[in-house]
This record gives structure tokens, C-alpha cells and sequence, in this order.
């Protein structure tokens, strides 16, 4: 098993992890205690980007801490990315539901692409 880490970027309104590692039960306490979920991502900051790149594994207890994770981001009116999503994984993503709240990109600078339109739109 890997021994996973998540370090973390700012870039203006955007929270960015670089996610390394199988995201599974050893991930669960990681992910879990960098943030407040709930109460959104801090210092007005509304957009989180994931990147999956060097996440070889993702077993259920890793796709339970992604929707622990996302659900009260979205509450929060925070919106979450992701990108280094292996096909088998972005099926995955797919089939519980994560996709309908994490939109999937092929790489960082089309999600910044997008959330500088969302930005330039007031979203």
C-alpha cells in the first residue's frame, strides 16, 4: 500500500491538492482533517481542483471520503474539479454519482480555463 499524501496549492479563489497515494483507509483521516469541509475552503476561496495523477488506487472507502468531501463543499456554494482521472476511475465516478458534483477535466489548465469563465461570469 502507498503511503498517501495530499499536498496543497493556492491559486487566487482555488484550493488545489495534489493527491499521492491510494485513496483508501489510510487516506480517510488524511482528507478528512485537511479542512472543514462544511464550512467551505476558507478565506472566500469557492474552487477546489483534485489531482488524481499519482493515485494509482481508489477503493470504496476512498469514493465515501471524496462524497464526504464534495457534498457540503457544494452546500457551502463551493464547486469541485478533478483531472489525472484514469478512465477506470472516471467510470467509476460515473456510476455513484460523483460526476453530477465533480466535473472531470483532462488536465489543470483546462479547469483553470474554466473557472476563469465562471469567474469572469460572476458564477
Amino acid at each position: 500500500m502507498n503511503e498517501f499524501r495530499a499536498d496543497k496549492r493556492i491559486a487566487g479563489g482555488t484550493v488545489i491538492y495534489d493527491l499521492k497515494g491510494d485513496l483508501s483507509n489510510q487516506a480517510e483521516e488524511v482528507m478528512l482533517e485537511l479542512c472543514e469541509w462544511e464550512k467551505g475552503l476558507g478565506q472566500g476561496r469557492r474552487f477546489l481542483i483534485l489531482n488524481f495523477t499519482e493515485v494509482p488506487y481508489i477503493n470504496s472507502i476512498g469514493l465515501a471520503v471524496l462524497i464526504r468531501i464534495i457534498r457540503p463543499l457544494l452546500r457551502a456554494g463551493c464547486q469541485t474539479f478533478a483531472y489525472g482521472v484514469t478512465p477506470h476511475y472516471q467510470k467509476l465516478f460515473r456510476m455513484v454519482g460523483l460526476t453530477e458534483h465533480m466535473m472531470i477535466y483532462p488536465n489543470e489548465e483546462a479547469i483553470v480555463q474554466r473557472i476563469e469563465h465562471l469567474e469572469a461570469q460572476g458564477e
